[in-house]
This record gives structure tokens, sequence and C-alpha cells, in this order.
């Protein structure tokens, strides 16, 4: 793999612009490994214009620490750009279509490489985040002048806890030790943890709500169908609901598990998760994808969603016959 670290970093140091993207709804490994590579290549190369893009999430604020998680850049800045995507695994999620407009295209993920978008790609599916891959990319470079900072491993663990659920899932000795090495640099992760965990009366409200009609098959299937105007009802304010998809995990039965979130259009965010089976080829027939138990998808109307039930629950009833 070293190879491949070579070859980023050689592209990386014939451009002067570099623009980094990454996935469209972008959760704390999206923003992590982003924002945390940005804060690399600045202080490696401060000659260098080093770019983040996408929209802002307001739920996730806090990540920026009083800094705005995006830059605003115009059209013109991709005429002679590198374009980094992370943690993306088709183009279609690429948040800024714009990214089309680089020079060159640099693929870093850790989901499996349905899609191999680009001019480079670093894919590890076995990674359990992307942030885990940027320090990756740091440690193996860093005596060719790479730089790591605060900022960018207060990012880059911000990610790893994201992806692995506050290190109860996806873990391996790799992470801790990744974890461990950041948590040198001095950042606050306590005060990350407060950000994590803690939430408003309207979301503990809202949370009650999701506990009080999780509906749960004999097979292990929990699912919880959340209506537009229940969730406006709540008031939630920028707090967005993906607080809520590791509720029904509570449950000693459930073995599976999804939200189906309707959206304002009318579809349905299906956010899938699970203990045991392999769900990421189902979230594929329903224009998602993801993990092999961490997965989104969607549904368009309610017979998708039965579609969706009926597949979990026919992998559980499969697995358990095995």
């Amino acid at each position: 793999m070293a190879k491949i670290h070579e070859d980023i970093l050689e592209q990386i140091k014939r451009y002067d612009t570099i623009i980094i993207h990454r996935h469209q709804r972008p959760d704390p490994d999206a923003y992590g490994s982003q924002l945390g590579l940005q804060a690399i290549l600045q202080a490696s190369f401060p000659e260098k214009k080093i770019y983040a893009v996408g929209k802002e999430i307001p739920g996730l604020a806090w990540i920026g620490d009083g800094q705005p998680l995006a830059d605003e850049i115009p059209d013109s800045a991709y005429k002679k750009a590198l374009v980094i995507v992370c943690d993306t695994a088709n183009d279609p999620r690429i948040d800024d279509q714009r990214w089309r407009n680089g020079l060159e295209i640099v693929k870093i993920d850790h989901h499996p490489n349905v899609e191999p978008y680009g001019d480079w790609q670093w894919v590890e599916d076995e990674a359990s985040a992307t942030s885990v891959l940027i320090y990756q990319f740091y440690q193996a470079l860093a005596d060719k002048g790479l730089k790591m900072t605060e900022k960018a491993a207060r990012y880059l663990y911000i990610g790893i806890i994201g992806d692995t659920g506050r290190f109860m899932y996806s873990l391996d000795k790799e992470t801790f030790d990744v974890a461990g090495e950041l948590i040198t640099y001095g950042f606050d992760y306590q005060k990350i943890y407060n950000a994590m965990t803690t939430l408003s009366e309207n979301a503990v409200k809202f949370s009650g709500y999701v506990m009080q009609h999780i509906n749960l098959l004999p097979s292990g299937f929990g699912y919880v169908i959340l209506k537009r105007d229940v969730i406006d009802s709540f008031d939630l304010g920028n707090a967005g609901t993906s607080f809520v998809v590791s509720i029904p995990s509570r449950i000693d039965k459930v073995k599976a598990w999804a939200i189906f979130e309707e959206q304002e259009n009318g579809d349905y965010r299906v956010r899938l998760r699970s203990r045991s089976v392999v769900i990421n080829t189902i979230a594929q027939d329903f224009d998602g994808g993801g993990h092999p138990m961490a997965s989104g998808a969607w549904a368009y109307n309610e017979a998708d969603i039965q579609k969706v039930i009926d597949r979990v629950d026919s992998a559980l009833k499969a697995d358990q016959a095995d």
C-alpha cells in the first residue's frame, strides 16, 4: 500500500490548488477525513491553496469548533486543481458535482469499491473509517514532509469515533492504535464526547417516540417508520434525526433494524443496521450502499418500504436456518 501513498503525495505536490470533497448528508467520518486531510495539507504545504467543499449540516456544526465546515470557492478554482474525494463510494453521492471539473481525481474511501471513479483510487473496505486511512497516509509519509497538527488530529478522531459508534463496532487493533496516537496531540476529546452524546429536550422526547413505535418481527428485524409530520412536530431544529439510528439495537431480540424517515418530497431515507447478516447488498438494490453491517438506502413509496422489510426479514430467516 506504500506505493499508492507515494502516488497520491506526488499528485499533491504537482498542484498548487487542491479541492477536497466528501459525500452528501455528511456524517462525522465524512467531515473528519475531509477536514483532517485539509489540515494536514495546509500545515505541510502552506504555499498551496487547500479547500474543503460541500453543504454544511447545522446539526454537526460543533465539529468545526467555531469554524466553518466548508469553503466557498468559484467554479474557476477547478481549472487547474487536483480533486480528492473522501469517504464516498459512488459518484452520485459526492457533494458538489463540480468535482468532475478537476484536472485529476483521487478517491480515498473505506466502503466497498462498487464504483471505481477517479484517476487514482485508494480504497480499503476493511478499514473502520476513512479517517483511519488519512492518518495512515500521514504516518507513511511523515518522513517526506507531511505534518500532523492538533486540529487535524481532532478531526480524524471525530471521524473514527463517529464511524465506530464511539468504539462499539467496526473495530480492530489498528483503529485503537490510531485513536491512541491521535489523542496525544492534546485536543479536548471529552468535549467531543459531550457534543456527540448530549441531546436537546425535544430530541430526548423524540427518542421516546421512536422507542414506543418499534415494530419487531419474529426474525429479529426491528423497524420504525417516521412520517414527516411526526418528525416536524418535535421541532428538532438543527439536530436532525441521525441520533435515533441506534435505538432499536437496545432491544435484546433485535438482530437487524431500520429507520424509515420520510423526506419533504415524500421519499423515505432508510438507515439500515445489522448485528449479523450482511445488509449492504440489500441497500444497493434500493439506491443505496455502505458497509456490510451499516448502510443507507431509499424507499420511494410504501411498497418499497415493504420490499426492504421483506428482504431483511428473509435474510435473517435464512441465516437462522443455516
